[in-house]
C-alpha cells in the first residue's frame, strides 16, 4: 500500500515547477534580471512565489499575462466546454490576435 502513496507523492512533486527570475526575464525579452524587468513585473502585477522572491509560478504568470491582454476567456476555455483539445499554436494565435 505504501508504493501507491509514494508514487502519488512523486507525481504531485513532479507537477510543481517554478520559473526563476532570470528565466522569466529572458522570456520577457530582457537580458537578465534588471530594474526594467522588476518594474515590468510590478507594473503588471506579476509577483514571485511567497517566500521565494526569485521564483515565479508559471501558471500564475500565464494567467496574469492573459488578463493583461484581455484573454481571460481564451479559446482554451471555449474548447474545454466542448471537450476538444486546443493546441499551443491556437493559444498563441489567440494571444496575438488580442494584441
Amino acid at each position: 500500500m505504501n508504493i501507491p502513496v509514494q508514487a502519488r507523492k512523486e507525481q504531485i512533486l513532479a507537477s510543481i515547477s517554478f520559473v526563476s527570475s532570470h528565466e522569466l526575464a529572458i522570456a520577457a525579452g530582457y537580458a537578465g534580471v534588471c530594474d526594467g524587468f522588476r518594474n515590468w513585473c510590478h507594473e503588471y502585477g506579476i509577483t514571485p512565489v511567497p517566500g521565494r522572491k526569485s521564483h515565479f509560478d508559471p501558471k500564475l504568470v500565464r494567467l496574469r499575462l492573459d488578463q493583461i491582454q484581455g484573454l481571460q476567456e481564451t479559446k482554451a476555455n471555449e474548447h474545454t466546454a466542448n471537450a476538444e483539445p486546443v493546441s499551443l499554436v491556437e493559444q498563441r494565435r489567440a494571444r496575438r490576435v488580442a494584441r
